[in-house]
């Protein structure tokens, strides 16, 4: 009897999940009515113009970062259940809350956030970092049925631009080629059933963000517009373009009017962190995190909705501290403490 009910409530759990999965992919693509009913639920007005995430990659130590525990300093033979943090804490601005030595300047700041120390994950199996991003990045826990939406893509569509020539979703700091399990990030790194102008543009090195916008060589305006004119001419017969719906076929032609908008535009000066006055961009240097950092800056006071800025998920690098976990997480402290602290508002620092 118990097994029956279990079977029936399995089936129930898969009904309800596979109706939820299409309701979404349906209200992305050719049924209207549908989609302008979903649009149609009442939203809470949001209070930001812009947001700026910062995403920590990987299996960051808690008790070596936010929340210290009982801290030993080491000595041979120490008991390794005597070393609970290998850091130890510092008052905040906040009375009464503490984190680990080396994030001073965030403690500085820290009155201006919210520190949540009760967030606990479900198991999700293998590949676990990248099954944890996916849940974060999407809401959705793998594996689905239907791509889902970043919820940077989720942002540009609902807010839409605050400036029509810069994307409303860029992602910076993270490789989505050679890093060891790109297929299980760039799954999570798209705008899913959303179609591909709510997705982000991807800058990788900070440094580089302002050469991606910028037409090739010595091109004149003339020959951009031409070159323009004959790729959307490509694009339109694409022998692929029959495996598209046209809601996604018109998506893709919108995005690349929109880069096209950038890269013909001054806004895309945003782009260049060496325009930087030179003692501000000092406070952000060290680091390609700390680049990242300043370059999201300049991007949401251009018009960015959404930029994410990340340490970058390697497995087995950065916070992904399976080696020498001590010496990583103290070089860590020191290229996020002063951009995370400028970067949440208090340029004094």
């Amino acid at each position: 009897m118990v097994q029956h009910e279990f079977e029936r409530q399995v089936r129930r759990d898969f009904v309800k999940s596979l109706a939820a999965a299409s309701i979404a992919a349906m209200s992305a693509s050719a049924p209207r009515s549908l989609r302008a009913e979903v649009e149609s639920v009442k939203q809470p007005a949001p209070r930001a113009d812009s947001c700026i995430l910062i995403w920590m990659g990987g299996g960051m130590a808690a008790p070596d970062t936010f929340d210290p525990k009982h801290y030993q300093p080491f000595r041979v033979g120490l008991p390794v259940s005597e070393m609970l943090s290998t850091f130890p804490a510092i008052d905040t601005a906040v009375r009464g809350v503490q984190i680990c030595q080396g994030l001073e300047k965030i403690g500085a700041v820290l009155d201006r956030g919210t520190l949540i120390r009760s967030a606990v994950q479900p198991d999700l199996g293998s590949i676990l970092h990248s099954r944890h991003q996916y849940h974060w990045h999407t809401g959705y826990v793998p594996p689905q049925t239907v791509a889902c939406p970043h919820i940077g893509a989720w942002i540009a569509r609902m807010r839409g631009p605050l400036n029509p020539v810069i994307p409303p979703f860029i992602n910076i700091g993270q490789r989505l080629e050679g890093v060891g399990e790109s297929e299980e990030l760039k799954a999570f790194t798209t705008a899913g059933f959303f179609g591909s102008e709510f997705g982000p543009m991807n800058l990788p090195f900070p440094e580089d963000a302002a050469a991606s916008v910028k037409p090739p060589g010595a091109m004149t305006a003339g020959r951009f517009t031409s070159r323009n004119r004959l790729f959307r001419k490509l694009v339109d017969q694409s022998p692929q373009r029959q495996y598209l719906s046209d809601y996604q076929q018109e998506s893709m032609l919108r995005s690349m009017d929109k880069a096209y908008r950038l890269l013909s535009s001054k806004d895309r000066e945003a782009f260049d962190i060496s325009l930087e006055p030179a003692e501000s961009r000092a406070a952000y240097e060290g680091s390609r995190f700390g680049r990242g950092c300043l370059l999201a800056r300049r991007l949401v006071e251009a018009g960015a909705r959404f930029v994410e800025v990340t340490t970058e998920y390697v497995p087995f690098l950065h916070w992904d501290t399976h080696a020498n976990g001590h010496e990583t997480v103290a070089r860590m402290h020191s290229e996020m403490d002063p951009p995370m602290a400028i970067t949440i508002g208090r340029d004094s620092l």
